[in-house]
């Protein structure tokens, strides 16, 4: 296991890298060739959009997730403070990084909710599921709830960024029954499950409802590449990492297959959404939610998070409006590739 310093250069790393160039799928989400149907007569004024909706219990002000990114470090409390002050003010939800440091050292508490920081009405921790296996297990996931008061948990599933990751722990046999436990330990909290850009498969999605989660983020591919965020930082992994540019399931695929394999099971769409358009065609398809991250990482950089989140909500509502649908679960598409 890596030492809390290390442990801490890596996710500075990782914030300066996820926010260059470079290290996004060379392949599509599949967004780009979906079209949301127009009509000229909505009949209905833009204010009386209604973008509210439920997701895991809560309600929020609309389908939105602010996906994980960051903590335990010192640039990370400034940017969750930023993040958790801008999904207040807009009511939607918010994933916060990976809380293993934090079980590790509590006192880096403040790098993931800094004092006095705003609470948004659905606040998710956030485990890797490889440390629900491990010495942490289910317990882990339960003290770090407690920690952080969230309202439940998000548990990532990185194999392919753990295979490339120099200090990586590509050890995942025993996941599933890792997952299950944990979801009896916290319950009645809900568990989200998500990948982090490579996209779930139907069988997994399957497995995942089985195993009794509340719901599932595809994080599909065509957004941020963790490989090729892990390939920058080792040379050796670099060029490993470089045959992985494309992998993974695209957005819509793995959306569509996550919807016909748990039709029950509220999915949250995610993977190179960009803006609000993008949010509308994910809800056109079925999604109960949709998630960014790198869209809101660049801003909270800028301090400019809670801006660039009412820009994605505007967006939402106007192409809700402008395909003459009064709320964004009614969106439907013209026409979805096969």
């Amino acid at each position: 296991m890596p030492s809390p310093e290390a442990s801490s250069a890596r996710k500075t790393e990782h914030l300066r890298i996820a926010a260059s160039s470079g290290v996004e799928h060379t392949g599509g989400t599949g967004l780009e060739a979906l079209r949301l149907r127009h009509r000229a007569l909505p009949e209905r004024d833009l204010a009386d959009v209604d973008l509210a909706t439920t997701l895991l219990g809560r309600r929020l002000a609309a389908p939105l997730v602010i996906s994980s990114m960051t903590g335990g470090t010192g640039e990370a409390g400034t940017i969750n403070g930023r993040l958790l002050q801008a999904a207040a003010d807009h009511g939607v939800a918010l994933v916060l990084g990976s809380g293993r440091r934090l079980l590790d050292d509590p006192g880096l508490l403040r790098t993931y909710r800094p004092a006095r920081s705003e609470r948004p009405p659905l606040l998710l921790a956030n485990l890797g599921a490889t440390q629900l296996r491990g010495p942490l297990g289910p317990e882990g996931a339960e003290r770090l709830i407690e920690l952080l008061d969230a309202d439940g948990l998000s548990i990532h599933l990185n194999p392919l960024q753990e295979a490339i990751q120099p200090e990586g722990e590509a050890t995942f046999s025993g996941v599933l029954d890792a997952i299950a436990a944990t979801v009896a330990r916290i319950a009645p909290l809900p568990v989200l499950v998500k990948e982090v850009g490579f996209g779930l498969a139907g069988e997994d999605v399957g497995a995942l409802a089985s195993a009794g989660v509340a719901a599932v983020d595809v994080a599909g591919a065509g957004g941020t590449n963790w490989a090729l965020i892990e390939g920058r930082r080792d040379t050796n992994a670099g060029t490993v990492a470089a045959a992985f540019a494309d992998w993974g399931t695209p957005t819509i695929e793995a959306l569509q297959a996550a919807r016909a394999a748990a039709p029950e099971l509220p999915v949250v769409a995610s993977g190179g959404l960009r803006d609000g358009v993008d949010v509308a065609k994910c809800m056109a398809l079925g999604a109960a939610a949709c998630g960014l991250a790198r869209p809101f990482l660049i801003a909270a950089q800028a301090d400019g998070a809670v801006d660039a989140l009412a820009t994605v909500l505007t967006q939402l509502r106007i192409a809700t409006w402008a395909a003459g649908e009064a709320t964004p679960s009614a969106l439907v598409v013209e026409a979805v590739p096969t």
